[in-house]
């Protein structure tokens, strides 16, 4: 409902920030990663997300939308609020999440306060098919085509994990097909 706010930052908190738009203050939730690059009475645009409980508006605001996107998929979780979900999101970027997920690693989640052994493994489970197919994660395309040539979805996930981030789609795709025909010769 509410995408986005442009105004000024009147309030600023480590976990809150109050912004002024048109002569009205939204609260808004943020995380205390997001906070210390804020300063008081700055002009913000702001990708936010209004969530609408039974008795509760909260809205809750993103540094951009990669992130926002990793809040909706966290919250898409059971067991997962929105309050839980910018838990995580203090401690996990939404890249680290999505490494985290392809690569299978509940230790990740287990390291953020409030997410037990079990919530991890079920973030991981749950977010597997969801996190890394986007267009907006810098190696989609790699997995997209590790994916139509047959490759089974949990090896292709392992595999572009050992790839280096600043190769562009080109070189990772045959650094990802190397890697592929060596796991490949390995299973025989």
């Amino acid at each position: 409902m509410i995408e986005l706010l442009a105004g000024r930052v009147s309030r600023l908190s480590s976990d809150s920030l109050t912004l002024s738009v048109g002569g009205v203050g939204f609260r808004v939730a943020i995380t205390p990663r997001f906070s210390l690059k804020l300063k008081q009475n700055q002009e913000l645009e702001l990708v936010t997300r209004l969530v609408v409980r039974e008795d509760d508006l909260s809205l809750f605001g993103f540094e951009n939308a990669g992130e926002q996107e990793a809040f909706d998929l966290l919250c898409s979780v059971s067991g997962i609020g929105p309050k839980l979900a910018m838990t995580v999101l203090s401690g996990m970027d939404s890249q680290a999440i999505a490494n985290a997920v392809n690569a299978q690693d509940d230790a990740a989640f287990r390291a953020v306060s409030g997410i037990g052994p079990k919530t991890a493994k079920l973030i991981v489970i749950s977010l597997a098919n969801k996190v890394g197919l986007s267009s907006s994660t810098p190696r989609s395309k790699v997995l997209e085509a590790l994916l139509q040539l047959g490759t089974d979805e949990g090896l292709a996930r392992e595999i572009l994990t050992q790839i280096p981030e600043n190769l562009d789609n080109s070189a990772a795709l045959k650094q990802a097909l190397a890697l592929l025909g060596k796991a490949r010769l390995g299973d025989r």
